[in-house]
């Protein structure tokens, strides 16, 4: 690809600007990862089938994620390729709003199809979409690495606080709404007005920069989908990365599902885990070294210590039992800079795989490869739903009892505890064999040289 000749964003603009999308849909997910909490507590679904439910939906991401991908590779509008789909925040949060009001009129089977169309609809439709077009846009956006690493920053940074804000409120809007009739519904209000008005500065502060480069390369509008899936099926750091990236999503995801459960009936006492949730405003500065990790060529190293750290932080978790002060000091050392950083800086390791993808095939392919990537996260958070759900129905687990039985109860804390730091463990194993970030000057130097021949040849 190559720049045009448009001025450049402004780089403070550009990052806070990039930002935005991505930690209003941050808090989003926060939110829907409460999904099976309300349908127990609230609607008086069983564990069991709520995460059965959850986990049945990601079928259907299946083949959303790459149809997606493929359309928005064979996208050209005014706006560009991807920035278009960022629009796709306005459905995703209305969606979100019905979802968590679920009539109480409705009966049990009511109840299961409500649930289910609406998770459908926002995972598998709406989010699909903002996820494939996410690597492409900053691809397109700008060449410029070391803009692209601050963009990145500030949106990680970002995309903690803000969730960590709403995290540190949420329990609290639950406990004064959430029992009353229609309390869902304003808690979700609270959050979806301002953050879609605010998410979608990047869509209107941020244009594409940069065009496709006809020579040298097989124009991607001319890809397949069969050619696409040829050249993803050939680059084996994709799916290295994105191995990681599905099991980060089901350690995080699990971690924020049974937190709630965790503080209710291992603490006592639901409104304790704001304190967790405050740990998350001192957690995303650790990313400001993240430009310099970039320049030094030790972006996954920085990714690496995070998650040993994570290990770490969760073991000690398990061992503090219900003594606040240890589950504060497990939860500060599994959180800086943790194990979410895979994710919050991904995009950066995906644009390395797109590059590799290209030198290796000869075909360069964008938002397919992302989404194949974005599918791996939503399954992953599909199946600790599914995984929680299950975990708990075994165990003995009963919706909206006060007390819950000792299975039932130590299933809580190890799925607070040690499962994600055995998650840590996969995610470190997998990521050893991710050498891409070495080899990323020749092969963008030998992608460069064979673009130059391939121009000359045409000229």
């Amino acid at each position: 690809m190559k720049p045009q000749t448009k001025t450049k964003p402004k780089n403070r603009m550009y990052a806070f600007a990039w930002s935005t999308r991505g930690f209003s849909l941050g808090v989003n997910s926060l939110l829907l990862m409460q999904a099976t909490f309300y349908a127990t507590q609230s609607l008086g679904l069983s564990a069991g089938l709520v995460g059965t439910l959850f986990l049945v939906s990601k079928i259907f991401d299946g083949v959303t994620d790459l149809i997606a991908g493929y359309i928005i590779d064979k996208t050209q509008t005014k706006w560009g390729k991807a920035r278009p789909y960022e629009l796709f925040l306005i459905p995703t949060w209305i969606l979100t709003v019905i979802f968590f009001s679920t009539p109480a009129s409705m009966g049990t089977t009511g109840k299961i199809i409500w649930v289910f169309v609406l998770y459908v609809l926002i995972q598998a439709v709406c989010v699909t979409f903002l996820s494939a077009s996410e690597t492409t846009f900053l691809a397109r956006s700008t060449t410029d690495d070391e803009l692209r690493a601050k963009a990145l920053t500030v949106a990680g940074i970002l995309a903690m606080l803000v969730p960590t804000i709403a995290s540190i409120i949420l329990p609290q809007l639950i406990a004064k709404w959430g029992s009353q009739p229609g309390g869902w519904t304003k808690i979700m209000l609270v959050y979806a007005v301002p953050l879609t008005i605010v998410g979608l500065f990047r869509f209107f502060f941020i244009k594409e920069e940069v065009e496709d480069e006809t020579a040298g390369v097989q124009k991607k509008d001319d890809i397949t989908l069969k050619e696409g899936l040829k050249a993803i099926a050939k680059n084996k750091y994709l799916f290295l990365f994105v191995g990681a990236t599905f099991i980060c999503a089901v350690n995080n995801n699990l971690i924020s599902g049974v937190g709630t459960y965790f503080f209710q009936y291992v603490m006592g006492d639901i409104g304790k885990m704001s304190l967790i949730g405050m740990l998350g405003l001192l957690t995303p500065f650790t990313l400001l070294i993240f430009p310099m990790t970039v320049r030094k060529g030790y972006a996954m190293n920085f990714v690496k210590l995070g998650l040993i750290l994570a290990v770490v932080g969760n073991i000690l978790k398990y061992f503090a039992g219900s003594n606040m002060t240890l589950v504060l000091i497990g939860s500060i050392i599994a959180a800086v800079p943790g194990s979410s950083m895979l994710q919050m800086i991904g995009s950066l390791f995906m644009i390395q795989c797109m590059d590799y993808g290209e030198w290796k095939t000869g075909v360069r392919v964008e938002a397919m490869m992302n989404s194949v990537n974005g599918f791996a996260s939503k399954v992953g958070a599909g199946i600790a739903s599914g995984f929680l759900g299950v975990l708990m129905g075994a165990t003995g687990f009963v919706s909206g009892a006060p007390t819950q039985s000792a299975g039932a109860t130590t299933a809580i804390q190890m799925g607070y505890s040690v499962i994600p730091a055995i998650f840590c463990v996969l995610m470190l194993v997998i990521l050893h064999f991710y050498d891409l970030e070495k080899k990323q000057g020749e092969i963008r130097a030998d992608l460069a040289k064979r673009a130059e021949v391939a121009q000359k040849a045409a000229e």
